[in-house]
């Protein structure tokens, strides 16, 4: 039987950056019926996934910024990492050397050097506004803290940027095209099936007994854990190639999950 259900938000639960199915809305009550713990597990920030939360009245697991924080339902923070004081400097000089757009993660904000007409039209896309700093050159590491760095711009270009960076801090961090826009740099060590085993061992749920959803390459590492691992089916064929199953909205996924008997 399934005992929790995770997942990811962009391209997924959430569509078009902004709204959530009714009838997805719908499955996500009818698993908090079941009894079933619904997990939230995205590359975007803490804050974001509980007003999603607050969007379903639900509650639940959240897992953020692509596993560097994790949340139970009771809001204890079960793990955190973000990039070394060293790191965090040499990775914001990569960027200004490549003069790429980025933006920085912190555990509260999204910050940017500078909040132009480019990013501006990207601030939709957050639940909260962006935040502007001049400091980045002297707090980098020090009161700004990154546990993520978000490389954005045309598909072609963040992706060569990314294959570089991944190949010369190989050792370092990871790296995700988390929506074809995006690319995400978290630390070494930090996916969200990593942070999902580590919830799991806390609430003592065997990986066979989830299910999981999402539609990009930082979802794989999830598909990877359960035989219960569903695709959106307008993820890469790269990204589907890795799940066991296909499905156009969340609530199929779901509603597949009754049809075999796995709800209880």
């Amino acid at each position: 039987m399934i005992k929790l259900f995770a997942t990811d938000l962009d391209g997924t639960l959430f569509r078009n950056y902004s709204t959530i199915l009714e009838e997805d809305k719908r499955a996500m009550h009818m698993l908090h019926d079941h009894q079933i713990t619904l997990t939230i597990a995205t590359g975007r920030s803490d804050n974001e996934i509980q007003e999603i939360f607050k969007l379903l009245n639900l509650n639940g697991n959240r897992i953020s910024q692509n596993g560097s924080f994790v949340h139970n339902a009771d809001g204890e923070l079960l793990h955190e990492q973000t990039f070394s004081p060293e790191l965090s400097q040499t990775l914001y000089r990569e960027m200004e050397n490549h003069g790429i757009n980025y933006l920085v993660s912190t555990k509260d904000h999204i910050m940017t050097k500078d909040k132009n007409d480019f990013f501006k039209k990207y601030e939709d896309v957050f639940f909260f506004p962006l935040v502007e700093s001049q400091a980045f050159d002297t707090e980098i590491g020090k009161t700004i803290i990154p546990s993520k760095f978000m490389i954005v711009g045309e598909t072609d270009e963040v992706s060569a940027v990314q294959a570089e960076l991944a190949k010369q801090y190989e050792g370092s961090m990871e790296s995700y095209l988390s929506d074809p826009s995006c690319v995400d740099l978290v630390p070494k060590g930090i996916s969200k099936g990593t942070a999902l085993d580590r919830l799991l061992k806390t609430i003592d749920i065997a990986p066979e007994e989830i299910a999981v959803i999402g539609d990009s390459f930082n979802d794989i590492s999830m598909f990877q854990m359960t035989p219960h691992s569903y695709a959106m089916a307008s993820a890469h064929p790269d990204v589907k190639k890795h799940a066991n199953y296909v499905v156009e909205h969340v609530h199929e996924a779901v509603a597949d999950l009754k049809t075999k008997g796995l709800l209880g």
